[in-house]
């Protein structure tokens, strides 16, 4: 758990760096918000598509360690590249092997933790969700003011050296654990898995839409970069407590009524962040960064509940991979929005999309369908 937390950590800390540095694209290459989001579209676009495959493939041939540390050593290795993009084609083509790496490493991660922790999935879920809400933090914590006084292409020029660390690291001390193929007449249900998939991709439709525009609302706003950068931490920060957490409450009182209750205080916190001032603003703006990420963990954890332990990884891709579909497709609105009317409607619309999302969680099934991991 302590390497794969680390892991989290990494792959996550890479996650938010280009929606940290799109006021800075915007200022050198001269792009509107939609090709912003486009190009937040495009590095997720290659995630999800492949993230299905991806964990299909680490499946069938028992390689998810392999496929782990391959995709952190790319997804280094294209971060480092971004500073010698100097034009938006380029910073397309390197978004494009940043999606590569960010396809392989949570559905693998979900399975493993399934196959170990089957009585308390949600728990260590959450816990390891602490890595990832670490590296999300630490990204606009330190890169921020980095990147806003010494330059972005300097921020990046070292980082594929954690990434290659994270992956020497699991290569020589994880040992990746057995999972027997249990014969099951239960065939896996998919109804529950595409109601789980709506439900948990709306949330991160509008989570990601409010946050990977975060900065480029704060400083349109009139924020410093320093007081940009440290709203977008805290925002992000708060998953170290929120996914534990949710995953407790999982584990407590299931999947169901964890959305219910994190959906529905995730899009009053939002609308009051957005038409509230001052400090009451700020308390909002951290709030529902919290309610909007300690879903995180349940929404993985379910899916791998949701059939048997053999393809639970192809599971935890399908569901992973469609709320980044969502995801990428937020971006592309909330530029489009932020264009034609401004932040305050485009964000609106999320609030829209999000009382959408709660609504929706009255029709997730009660219980799963666990046939149990494998032993």
């Amino acid at each position: 758990m302590v390497l794969l937390t680390f892991a989290h950590f990494i792959n996550d800390f890479f996650q938010f760096i280009i929606p940290l540095f799109l006021p800075l694209f915007v200022a050198e290459f001269g792009l509107s918000y939609l090709e912003s989001g486009l190009l937040l579209a495009i590095y997720l676009g290659f995630g999800v598509a492949l993230s299905p495959v991806v964990g299909h493939i680490a499946d069938r041939y028992k390689k998810r360690k392999l496929v782990m540390c391959l995709g952190l050593v790319i997804y280094g290795v294209s971060v480092s590249s971004l500073q010698f993009a100097q034009s938006y084609l380029a910073l397309v083509l390197v978004a494009i092997a940043m999606g590569v790496g960010f396809s392989s490493y949570h559905p693998q991660a979900a399975n493993v933790i399934n196959s170990i922790y089957s009585n308390r999935r949600g728990r260590i879920m959450g816990l390891h969700g602490i890595g990832g809400s670490l590296g999300f933090f630490a990204t606009p914590a330190i890169l921020g003011p980095l990147a806003y006084t010494m330059g972005w292409r300097y921020a990046v020029s070292f980082l594929f050296i954690p990434a290659f660390a994270a992956a020497l690291l699991l290569w020589a001390f994880f040992k990746e654990p057995e999972i027997v193929v249990v014969k099951t007449r239960q065939k896996m249900a998919w109804r529950p898995i595409l109601i789980l998939t709506a439900v948990y991709g709306l949330g991160v439709f509008v989570f990601r839409g409010f946050t990977n525009f975060l900065p480029a609302f704060l400083l349109a706003s009139g924020d410093t970069a320093i007081e940009m950068s440290l709203q977008t931490a805290l925002v992000l920060g708060t998953g170290i407590i929120a996914e534990p957490l949710g995953g407790a409450l999982y584990d407590k009182i299931g999947h169901k009524k964890t959305f219910a209750i994190s959906v529905s205080l995730f899009t009053l916190t939002l609308f009051l962040f957005m038409n509230t001032g001052g400090l009451a603003a700020i308390l909002f703006l951290i709030l529902a960064g919290f309610w909007g990420q300690d879903t995180r963990p349940v929404g993985l954890a379910s899916a791998c509940d949701m059939g048997p332990a053999e393809s639970a990884g192809m599971r935890a891709g399908i569901v992973f991979g469609g709320a980044q579909a969502m995801s990428l497709a937020s971006t592309i609105v909330v530029g489009y929005l932020a264009d034609l009317t401004g932040f305050y409607w485009a964000y609106m619309a999320l609030v829209a999309v999000a009382c959408a999302a709660a609504a929706l969680t009255f029709l997730i099934p009660k219980t799963s369908q666990n046939v149990g991991p494998a032993k």
